[in-house]
C-alpha cells in the first residue's frame, strides 16, 4: 500500500477499497469530540472508519448531563460483525466505560493473529467539561497498557495512569518510565497541557528511541476533539503504510492544520511551524473545525528532534549556499579513479563515498578528488569523513542521520564547508530542516542493493510531497533510480538526482550519464 490513497478523489470507483480502521469510543452528542471526530478524520484521510460504542453521552461543548453504557455482550457483538466482514487494518481506541469492556478488548486483541492491526489507545478519562468518561481499575489499565501499541495521554491522563504528579520535564519522564513498567510498549504523551515548556513539545518513547515533536504556542484559541483527532490521525497514516515516525509526525502536522485552517494563523513565529497550542481543550464549538486532508503546508509540520537539546547545540546559521542548485545528475562514486572519469562530463555536482581502504588510501583519495575538481565547475562532496574535508578543503560533506550526533556540525560550517543529509521521511526531514543544510537527499525512492537500507522504498508520490515539504532547501532524489524511471523522478520537482549504480555499473559510463541527463531533461 502507498500514500497514492491520500490524492485520490473523494468519490472513488468501487472497485477501489480503502483501509479500515475501527474505532472503539463513545458517542459524543455535541460531535466535536469521540467517534463522529475519528470518522471525519479518518473520511478525510481517505479511511473507512468502522466504530464500536463503548457509551452514549449527552453533552454540549460545555457541559456533560449523562452517559450510557453498552454492555460488554453488545462490545462483543459489534467486534464480531466486523471481525468476519470488515477486518481492521488498525484500532483506534478512546474512552472505555468500565474494566468489564476493558478486559474484553483486550482479550479481543490478544486473540487475533498475526499481522496484527496496529492499535492505539487515547485515554480519554474526562470530557473536556468534566465528565467522568472511564473508571478501570490499576489492574486492568495496566493490562490495556501492555495490549495495546501506542498510548497518547495528554499531561493530566499521563499523571493519572502513571499515579504520579506531572510537573517539569524529569517528573514527564519518570511517568512515561513507569508505564513501560506497567508494559506499555510505546507511549506518545501530548504536552498541550505542558504549562512550564516554552512550547507545545509531545514527547515520543519506544523500547529503541526517544522523539520530540515541538510546535510553538499561541493565543488564537483552542478546539475541542483534538486529541482524537491526533489518534485517528496517527491510525489512518499507519494503514497509508507509514513507520510509526512519519505516522507521528504526519498527525502532529494534520493537527496543526486544521487548527490553523479552524482558528487563523499563529500569533508566534518559529523557522518552521508558527502554530499552535494544540492540545488544549475549551468550549470552541468543535463542528467549525475544518478539516483539510494530508498536510500540505510546511509551516504545519513540527520540528522533530532526537534529543530534548538537540537543536540547542547547533549554531542558527545556515551553511553556506550551493554554487549552483540546478545540480542535475549526482553521481556517487567510491573512488578517485570515478572522479576522474565523470569531471569532464561538465557534471555539476558528485560525491566521494569511500568506503574500503587504510586511513592514509582514504586519505590520499580526498586529497587528489579535491584537487582534480579544483578548477572545474563541479561541486564535490565528501560522504562521511567531514575531519579530513575540513582539514583537505573539501568543497562540501554529505553525512547520514546517524551522522548528525557525532559529527561536529558546527565546525564543519565555521570551516565554510556545505552539508548534505541524507533523510528517508517526514520525520528525518523535519530533523533536518532545522539544521539548515545545502542540501537534503531524499530516499530510497526504488528498491536499491547499493547498500542495507533502514526504510521501504518511498516512492514518487511521496517524493513530491518531499520536495513541496523542503521550500527553501535544494533537494536530491536518490535510491535505485535508473534510465527508465529517471523522468517520473525529474517531473517532482528535485533539483539534482543521485545515481549510483546506473552509472557505475554501465558498460559505457560517460554514455549512460549522458543518457540519463537526457532523460531527465537536464540535458
Amino acid at each position: 500500500m502507498t500514500n497514492s490513497h491520500l490524492t485520490t478523489p473523494v468519490f472513488e470507483p468501487s472497485s477501489v477499497r480503502l483501509p479500515v480502521v475501527w474505532c472503539i469510543g463513545g458517542v459524543d452528542s455535541s460531535g466535536g469530540a469521540g467517534l463522529t471526530r475519528d470518522a471525519i478524520t479518518l473520511a478525510d484521510l481517505h479511511v473507512h472508519a468502522c466504530v464500536l460504542t463503548t457509551q452514549l453521552t449527552v453533552q454540549s461543548n460545555l457541559l456533560m448531563l449523562s452517559k450510557d453504557s453498552m454492555s460488554a455482550s453488545a462490545l462483543n457483538q459489534q467486534w464480531q460483525v466486523l471481525h468476519e466482514d470488515t477486518p481492521a487494518q488498525a484500532i483506534k481506541i478512546g474512552a472505555i466505560a468500565n474494566d468489564e469492556q476493558a478486559l474484553l478488548l483486550c482479550a479481543r486483541i490478544q486473540s487475533l493473529i498475526a499481522p496484527r492491526p496496529f492499535v492505539i489507545w487515547d485515554p480519554v478519562l474526562c470530557s473536556s467539561s468534566g465528565g467522568v468518561l472511564s473508571e478501570l481499575s490499576e489492574s486492568v489499565t495496566d493490562e490495556l497498557l501492555s495490549t495495546v501499541d501506542l498510548v497518547t495521554p495528554n499531561i493530566d491522563e499521563l499523571a493519572k495512569l502513571s499515579h504520579l504528579p506531572v510537573n517539569d520535564e524529569k517528573s514527564l519522564q519518570t511517568a512515561i518510565n513507569r508505564l513501560k513498567g506497567k508494559g506499555a510498549k510505546s507511549v506518545y504523551v501530548k504536552g498541550g497541557h505542558a504549562q512550564w515548556q516554552d512550547s507545545v513539545c509531545d514527547t515520543f518513547v519506544c523500547a529503541s528511541h526517544t522523539l520530540y515533536f515541538r510546535q510553538p504556542k499561541n493565543s488564537k484559541g483552542n478546539l475541542r476533539g483534538t486529541g482524537c483527532m491526533l489518534a485517528s490521525a496517527i491510525a489512518a497514516f499507519i494503514v497509508h503504510d507509514y513507520c510509526i515516525e512519519d505516522a507521528l509526525t504526519l498527525a502532529n502536522a494534520y493537527v496543526s492544520e486544521v487548527r490553523r485552517n479552524t482558528l487563523g494563523e499563529s500569533d508566534s513565529h518559529h523557522p518552521i511551524t508558527p502554530i499552535s497550542n494544540q492540545y488544549e481543550t475549551s468550549c470552541l464549538p468543535a463542528y467549525f473545525a475544518k478539516t483539510t486532508g494530508f498536510p500540505s503546508r510546511a509551516a504545519s509540520f513540527p520540528l522533530v528532534t532526537f534529543r530534548q537539546d538537540e537543536t540547542a547545540s547547533y549554531d542558527n546559521e545556515r551553511f553556506p549556499a550551493l554554487t549552483r542548485t540546478n545540480l542535475g545528475i549526482y553521481p556517487v562514486v567510491d573512488s578517485v579513479q570515478w572522479i576522474a572519469r565523470l569531471w569532464s562530463t561538465g557534471v555539476k555536482i558528485m560525491q566521494l563515498r569511500v568506503k574500503q581502504g587504510s586511513e592514509d588510501d582514504i586519505r590520499q583519495q580526498i586529497k587528489e578528488a579535491i584537487a582534480l575538481v579544483a578548477h572545474t565547475d563541479c561541486q564535490l562532496f565528501i560522504n562521511d569523513y567531514w575531519q579530513l574535508a575540513i582539514e583537505l578543503g573539501a568543497y562540501g560533506v554529505h553525512l547520514g542521520q546517524e551522522d548528525i550526533d557525532t559529527a561536529d556540525l558546527n565546525a564543519i560550517r565555521r570551516a565554510g564547508l556545505r552539508l548534505g543529509i541524507s533523510t528517508h521521511g517526514f520525520a528525518e526531514i523535519q530533523r533536518v530542516r532545522a539544521l539548515n543544510p545545502s542540501y537534503i537527499a531524499l530516499g530510497h525512492i526504488f528498491p536499491t542493493n547499493t547498500k542495507d537500507m533502514p526504510s521501504k522504498p518511498q516512492g514518487v508520490a511521496r517524493l513530491t510531497k518531499y520536495v513541496k515539504l523542503c521550500e527553501g532547501i535544494p533537494t536530491v532524489a536518490i535510491g535505485g533510480i535508473n534510465l527508465t524511471r529517471i523522468s517520473e523522478v525529474a517531473e517532482t520537482g528535485v533539483n539534482g538526482i543521485a545515481v549510483v549504480s546506473a552509472i557505475t555499473q554501465a558498460e559505457q559510463p560517460l554514455k549512460a550519464y549522458q543518457a540519463l541527463a537526457r532523460e531527465a531533461g537536464f540535458a
